[in-house]
This record gives structure tokens, sequence and C-alpha cells, in this order.
């Protein structure tokens, strides 16, 4: 059978990679092919159908871009394909009932772990054997109603399964190859939000099994060394297993410690760093120092809530004093650190917040991101919300109301006025979570003969710092501004969210020039520095990789894959890893580039991301479609004073006439400039934009907003097209250069190369903010650590 396997990658597709080499093992010809973006549908759609494989196999990791992934289905079938088509993943896993109740172009659903599941339904289909004669899938009966097949146990010896496909080469960060790997599955937790946890405990029901199995060291160890070899003798192995740690420090130390010594004797004994995900009950004092020593350079720590009782709400079990104990253990260990909050949840008080926000300050050397708990289908938080009658929305995705009133006024004014740096893949914030990571890289693999490290970790540690207050100064006005003011003013309160979002705007221009600036220092260093030659392959190792015909998968990447491999910049859709699995005022954030539970079938995406649930959110209002941008123009000295700006008052309602409407550009994320792929965490925004808020509070439903640019003009000035929102609004534009303009359409002299472009709206449903860097509109991406 030819088989298509299409999945989201902004960062290598572990999920994808993981059915791609079960497929093949099984005798099948499978190609992989990359999805990461709405407007990318239609031409895929025509690409597939003119290929016509027998079976096109959809991997849907998560909620959010479930829109996306059905909508490209449908188009399939627009363009004539006629193969099977079927899905796979957490949220489908989930959903089968919901998804095949309707009308739609998928044929099955692949359930839990598909490395068995998904082969034998191919040789069923290639034999015309039933489907329905398959255990682990999900499809329609003869009358139409889904069923579930025969129930199939989750695998239970991990060493069985192949080494993914590694269809395209690895992403470098400061020169050195980023390699995703998952060395156990399944998860000990019971948080009420995470989708994780929820599908290995409906695996284990349906079919039995453990949720939570780990591959031997030694066979960890192998795919490691063959890939660390493979990528020229060093290697970020990025584990992306549900919590690296286990829950007895001295197990997870006997267990580093065994994957070491394997490592060793295949040859590899220096230029590996690990990083990994971890609550934070199971890293000590000695752990983490033992850790460092061993390798690890970054942990993703799960904090999610440092007040007591948000924790508890959120199904943690972990007790804040550890969460503090956490965070200073790897501080003293040398182990980069950046970690989620789930600042709202159902249950959220503004006395929760403000403990979040003292955690915030006590450990600011730590960057940070914030969002709300989404309810993920099928999650303890989903079905809890739906039992109360609590929840909006479908399965596509869903939304809720917090239960104290001042509590969701403060989540949407937050929503509005941190949007963008919380959640743009190339916001500050998601910026900040890559700077104390790539100084860890250049510690860990470069040489610093002319000691310049000591003047780049002050300068990351200042920095990070001072973003990390920054945040929450700006929470804590957040909360001042609904603290003083009544719900019953929605006026001022929109009046005031947009100051505020606009000082933030403003705030985030000084901190991306201070970020570009830093970024460029760190690759000028590796650049420069020395790295030890790259090491002969033992006998060993060679010996392994021939027995294991890894060739292929391994030396030449890419011969499995068309069209593989992030090549713009990710939108807030796009997530990434699956980090924290909820996201925040825009709520809920997965981590970077999130990578699905390598199991799933046709599986992933990050992330991002941490990370919420439904379809499509807005693009972010700062990606900007490029259209062949002319060489860029010789700026004055950054940052001069900020001259006059012509303004347009916000502080009216919105005007009932129609406002000058342009078509608006196509997709926002075409031609971005390729280095722009640079960002390493992209935390990203999944949730629920279509579902309503409840309109008797204010900001119930705020515009949906983009900018797009057109090709710079002779005079110098830069056209900028403001998108989306309901015809009625009141815009305000700023900038320390010259506008023109005050409506939809302006034309903008930017100062500098770090100056940038900011509006704030108001409709009569609330506010939104967007901003564009003049380094984006002239074709300078930031230069980021990662490649």
């Amino acid at each position: 059978m030819r088989v298509a396997l299409v999945g989201a990658d902004f960062e290598e597709n572990l999920g994808v990679g993981m059915i791609a080499a079960a497929t093949a093992r099984a005798g099948h010809s499978v190609r992989v092919r990359t999805f990461n973006y709405p407007d990318e549908s239609d031409s895929l759609a025509r690409d597939l159908s003119r290929d016509a494989p027998d079976v096109v196999g959809l991997s849907i990791q998560f909620q959010h871009r479930a829109a996306e992934f059905l909508g490209l289905a449908r188009a399939l079938r627009a363009h004539g394909y006629r193969g099977h088509v079927t899905v796979g993943g957490q949220w489908p896993t989930l959903a089968w009932r919901e998804l095949l109740s309707e009308p739609n172009a998928v044929d099955s659903v692949v359930l839990h772990e598909g490395e068995d599941s998904f082969p034998e339904l191919l040789d069923a289909l290639a034999s015309a054997r039933r489907p329905h004669d398959v255990p682990g899938l999900a499809l329609r009966a003869g009358d139409g109603t889904p069923v579930r097949t025969a129930a199939r146990a989750l695998v239970g010896d991990l060493d069985r399964l192949p080494f993914p496909t590694r269809y395209r080469p690895h992403a470098r960060h400061l020169g050195i190859p980023f390699i995703p790997i998952l060395g156990s599955r399944g998860c000990w937790g019971s948080c009420s939000y995470c989708s994780i946890t929820s599908f290995y405990r409906d695996a284990r029901s349906y079919g039995g099994g453990k949720t939570l199995r780990e591959r031997s060291p030694e066979n960890v160890a192998q795919e490691m060394a063959l890939l660390w070899q493979a990528g020229g003798g060093a290697g970020i192995f990025c584990f992306h297993d549900d919590n690296f740690l286990r829950p007895r420090p001295s197990d997870t130390l006997a267990r580093l410690r065994a994957i070491r010594e394997s490592l060793s004797e295949l040859g590899v004994r220096e230029q590996v760093g690990i990083v990994g995900k971890a609550r934070p009950d199971c890293i000590t004092p000695e752990l983490a120092k033992a850790m460092r020593e061993l390798g690890v350079i970054r942990l993703y720590v799960g904090v999610e809530n440092a007040s007591q009782q948000g924790a508890d709400h959120l199904g943690r079990k972990t007790q804040a004093l550890r969460v503090h104990e956490a965070l200073g253990s790897c501080r003293e260990a040398g182990i980069f650190v950046c970690y989620n909050l789930l600042l709202f949840e159902p249950d959220a008080t503004i006395a929760h917040v403000k403990e979040n926000v003292a955690f915030i300050r006590d450990h600011a050397s730590h960057p940070v991101n914030f969002c709300r708990a989404e309810p993920y289908f099928g999650t303890p938080l989903h079905l809890g919300l739906a039992a109360r009658g609590a929840v909006e929305g479908s399965h596509l995705g869903y939304s809720y109301r917090i239960a104290d009133d001042p509590t969701e006024v403060l989540f949407r004014v937050c929503a509005a006025a941190f949007r963008q740096r919380n959640f743009e893949p190339a916001g500050v914030a998601n910026r900040n979570m890559g700077l104390g990571y790539s100084l860890k890289i250049v510690e860990h693999y470069y040489e610093d003969p002319r000691h310049k490290l000591e003047s780049l970790a002050r300068r990351t540690e200042d920095l990070t710092r001072s973003i990390s207050l920054e945040t929450a100064r700006f929470l804590e006005s957040a909360i001042d501004l609904v603290e003083r003011l009544s719900p019953h003013d929605p006026d001022r309160l929109a009046r005031e969210t947009v100051l505020l979002g606009l000082r933030i705007a403003e705030a985030d221009r000084r901190q991306h020039a201070a970020l570009d600036s830093l970024y460029a220092d760190m690759n000028r260093f590796a650049e420069e520095a020395n790295r030890p030659p790259p090491p002969r392959p033992s006998r060993r190792l060679a010996q392994i990789a021939q027995g294991l015909a890894l060739s292929a998968s391994l030396a030449l990447w890419g011969s499995a894959c068309n069209g593989c491999g992030p090549q713009r910049t990710p939108d807030p859709t796009g997530n990434v890893n699956p980090p924290p699995p909820d996201p925040v005022p825009p709520p809920t954030m997965p981590p970077p580039d999130p990578v699905p539970p390598p199991t799933q079938v046709m599986p992933p995406d990050p992330v991002p991301p941490p990370t919420f649930p439904p379809p499509d959110p807005v693009p972010p209002p700062t990606q900007v479609m490029p259209v062949d941008p002319p060489p860029p123009p010789t700026f004055p000295p950054p940052d001069p004073v900020p001259p006059p700006t012509r303004v347009m008052p916000v502080d009216p309602p919105p005007p009932p006439t129609r406002p000058p409407v342009v078509d608006p550009v196509p997709s926002p994320h075409k031609s971005i400039p390729k280095a722009s792929l640079a960002i390493i965490d992209k935390w990203t925004d999944t949730s629920a934009p279509d579902v309503a808020r409840s309109a008797d509070l204010p900001l119930a439903d705020p515009p949906q907003i983009t900018l797009t640019r057109a090709r710079e003009r002779a005079d110098g000035a830069t056209e900028v097209t403001l998108a989306g929102g309901p015809e009625a609004l009141s815009i305000r534009w700023r900038s320390a250069g010259r506008i023109e303009g005050t409506g939809r359409v302006v034309r903008w002299w930017p100062a500098s190369i770090t100056d940038s472009l900011r509006v704030a709206v108001r409709s009569e449903g609330g506010v939104a903010i967007a901003s564009l860097r003049a380094r984006e509109v002239h074709g300078e991406p930031p230069p980021e650590a990662g490649t």
C-alpha cells in the first residue's frame, strides 16, 4: 500500500516518525507531508489527490487544530481523492464518537497507540478485508453508527518498536543538532486539564496495559548514539517523555546513569546535552546537581499554578513549597528552567492570581508565560464543567466562564493586553524562554578562550529578570485596573485596557531590541568559538547501524518526505511540543514545538506552543506577509526620541459608520523569511476563539485583527493595513516614527530598525492590540539561536 502521513512539523514530529517506521517495517511505502498552516490546505489536498496514495493518515494531536485537519480531509474529497482517510492522535481518540457522528471525509480513527493498529489496517485494506476486524479502530457501522472495534492493549515492550523515521534533517540550535527523542510513555499524574493522562486512562480502560512504560537504557542509548553520530558527533536530545523524571529521585538517577554508561560503551562520551520535562515534586538538590553532571542543560518544570488552592483545583497534588525548592535546586545546579502558569482556571480568584504574581517576582531569573487552563475534550476539567452546565462550545473547542466575576474580567483584560507578548511565535515571552537555553548551549558545547561567556551570562540574567519583573508589574496593573473599576462601567474598562495594551506593546519594542542584540552576540560567539572535532564512530556503533539498516532514516534524511519541515514562521495554532498542556490569557499554551506522544497515530504538533483547545486561532497580529521586500533601508541610530504621532482617540465608542475596508492580503504567514524559523520556543494560544463569552461582563467579544503590509513606497514609507474585526472600529496608531493616516490603512516611516508600529482597536465587543516590527517589514528576522 502507498501511504501519505500528514502532520504538523514545527519541530520533528516524533509521532508521525514512529507510525512511518512501523508502516515501512510492515512492507508498505510511506511518505510524510507537512501541514502547518490553514492556508496550505488546498494546495496540499491538490498534491495528495494528484499523487493518489491508497491511504492518507492525518495526525491530529491537539484539539486546537482539529477543524483545520478536518477541513483538509474535506478538501481532499473536493479534489477527487477516493482513497481511505484515517486520523489518529489524542483528540480523535477521545472524540471518536463525535467525530464519526458527523458527515465528514474521515473513514476511520486509529485509537491510542498506532504502531500495531495502523499497519494492520493497511493490511486489511490491501487484502479487501473488513477494517472492522482490526482491533484498536473506530469506524462507522453499516447504518452509519460510530463503533469501536475489538480492544487493543497498550504496547507493553517499547524496545520492540522500530526507531522513528527521521524524515528530514534536524534543526540546529546555535550550530548543534536539536534531536527530539522519547524514552518512555505515560504519566502517573492526575491533572484535571491534561489530555495526555486522559488519553492513557482511556487506553487502559479500553484495552488494558500499563500506562507508564519505559524503553530500556540500552535501547535509548543506541538510538541516541546513532543520531549523535549522524549529526556530526554532537546533539541536544530533547526528551518528549510525559515525565522525564521518575517519582523517586534515586530511580531517576539510576536510569540516567545507565543511559550514560551505555552511551560511553558506544563511544559517545561528550557533546551530548539533554532537555526534558519534569514535575517539581520529583526534583531534589542532589538530583539536580547529578543531572547537570550527566548532561541535562534544560528542564521544563510543571509549576502550572503557584497558589496551593489553584494547584489543588487543577489536581496537581504538589505542595507549593516543593515548587519553590525545585526551581531553586535547578538554578543552583546550573540547569536552565522555564515554566508556565495556568493563572486562570474555573475557580480562580484574584487572591490566587496575586500569589502567582508574587511567585514570578520570587523566581524572576526563570522565564515564565501564563494562560488559562483550557477544557480539552475528555479531560476531567472538561467533564466536570460539562456536568455542572458550565462549558460552552463543541468537541472542536470549549470555553467557560470563571466563577468569580472580577477574575473573569481580569482574564479578559489580560487576554487582550498580553496576547502578543505571550503568544506571538516571535513574541517576547517565547524569545525570552529561548535565551537562557541558548546560553546553556554555548556553555556546554563551545570553548571560551577569550572569556566572553561571563559577560553573556550576566546580560542573560539581567534581561531575563527584567522581562519577568516587567510581566509581574503589568499583571499588577491589570489587577489594579479590575479592582478599581466596576464591571458595570465597560466603557472606562475598555479604555484603560487599551492603554495597558499599548504600554505592553511599547515595552515589547524595547525588550525585542535587547533580545536582538544578545541573540546576535550569542550567534557570533558560536560562530567564532571552537568545538572538538567529531569523533570516529566506534566499531560497535557501526555494527548496530548496519544491523538496523538505518542509513535510509538517519543518513539520507528527507527521502521519505515531500515538502517536510517548517518553512515559515509558525502561527499561534502551531504548537508545539506538548509542553504545558493548557494555554493562557489567550488561554493555555504548550511548550516549544510540541511533539506529540510518539505513539499517537499519524500524530502530532509542537508547539507549541504549552501551552489551547479549539479550532483556528486568529494569526498573531504581528506576523506579516512580506511581499518581495526591497533591500532594507539605512536607518538612523536606534531608538531616537519619539516624535509626536498622529493618533485617533479610542475613548469614544466606535462610530456606526463603515470605516474604509481594504481587501485583506492573503495569509500573513506566507513568504516570511526562512531565517525567522530561528525561534526556539513556540508557546501558542489553543483557546476556542469561536466560542462566545457571556455578554453580561465587559470585553465579551473582542475583535480578531491582524496587520498586513504592502510593498515599500518610493518615498520610504510602508503601507500597513489593519484587517479583520467588525466594520465599526475605533483605531489608535502609535510609533516612534512618522505615521500618516488614522483609519485602517496608514503609511509608516519607522524611526529605526528597532521601531514598531502599534495599533489598538476598539469595537462594541472589546479591544485588541497588534504590532509590527520594523525588522519584519524590512526582511530582517530576529537573530535567534535556532535554524
